[in-house]
């Protein structure tokens, strides 16, 4: 009895042990609060020279752009530093525009060396500082000039609006491949738009006053509305037009066109507004300038921002403006 109750007692003790030291889920710490302060963020001073033209800036406001001196400057906002962006040997910026969701600017170049007065398209990449091509227009009108440029980084196309006078241009495709394709679309072109997941361009047409689609199956047409203007379209693929009434915007109607106009929003604007002075954001917000007030209205959210100098730009994120020879961003409310 008395050997069974020591042999317990050494088994239960040696248990003990490896249950406290080896098997047990808890431990007792003690805990100490450490503040660490976030470092003082130094905003940059972006100056902007007088003779800065075409003052362009990225989806969030990091990097600006503008011409000067025939090339392309590029600035970050953040650190100052500015890159030089010129056309190849022979070539002369037509004109550039930045993607609408990364840090890449879009250049067509044209080439009159050779006398076939054809456009060199490239890009310039600026988080990286590299320039590339992506493919070549040729026309036999060495006069006629890039006007628009409308690229979807979803599917990876491309449109390009090429003016050849007054009076006529024509549109070509750029796909993935980097094929170029002439579309068919009005001579009379006016303002044009790609919806960012599908193979379709909306144009006007200036000659009748109408919008339309390279889509065949989708017909826009609105009763009792002379004269619409094509304003944008959001990321899910709505498109915005406005009512221009004595060269203002008194009405906004925005939807698919897979629907008909009469099933579209309307939305009636207490203060008419010019059409260059609208910007749709991709969540389809509407965003409107008023010159005046310095001020950015939101007509759905009906928020107002204000901001200071001579509005440059709206972007996705931030609103560009110059006070004084400063870049100034502000953020929408």
């Amino acid at each position: 009895t008395i050997w069974i109750c020591i042999s317990l007692a050494i088994q239960f003790s040696a248990l003990y042990y490896i249950n406290e030291n080896y098997l047990k889920t808890e431990t007792s710490f003690q805990t100490k609060k450490v503040e660490v302060r976030a470092a003082k963020k130094i905003e940059i001073s972006i100056n902007i020279p007088e003779d800065a033209n075409e003052i362009s800036a990225s989806y969030d406001g990091i990097y600006i752009s503008y011409f000067q001196g025939g090339a392309i400057k590029v600035v970050n906002t953040l650190n100052g530093q500015e890159k030089t962006v010129t056309a190849s040997e022979g070539n002369k910026v037509s004109m550039y525009k930045w993607l609408p969701d990364r840090h890449r600017i879009i250049i067509a170049e044209k080439s009159s060396g050779d006398g076939s007065g054809s456009i060199e398209l490239k890009y310039y990449d600026a988080s990286k500082d590299v320039k590339d091509n992506i493919e070549r227009l040729s026309w036999s009108d060495s006069e006629s000039q890039v006007q628009d440029i409308q690229v979807s980084p979803i599917t990876n196309l491309m449109f390009v609006k090429v003016k050849r006078d007054s009076l006529r241009s024509d549109t070509y495709e750029v796909n993935a491949m980097n094929e170029v394709t002439k579309i068919n679309t009005s001579s009379n072109l006016g303002n044009i738009k790609i919806l960012p997941h599908e193979d379709e361009l909306i144009y006007e047409n200036s000659y009748n006053h109408t919008i339309q689609t390279t889509n065949k199956n989708h017909s826009i047409t609105f009763k009792d509305m002379p004269n619409p203007v094509i304003l944008g379209c959001d990321s899910n693929d709505n498109i915005y037009v406005g009512n221009l009434t004595n060269d203002k915007i008194d009405k906004v109607y925005y939807g698919s066109p897979q629907n008909h106009t009469e099933q579209w929003n309307v939305l009636n604007v207490t203060e008419p507004f010019n059409p260059n002075d609208v910007y749709i954001s991709e969540a389809g917000e509407i965003y409107v300038n008023n010159n005046l007030k310095g001020q950015i209205q939101a007509l759905k959210g009906n928020k107002i921002t204000d901001y200071q100098g001579k509005l440059l730009e709206m972007t996705e994120k931030v609103i560009i403006s110059n006070d004084n020879g400063k870049l100034v961003k502000t953020v929408y409310k």
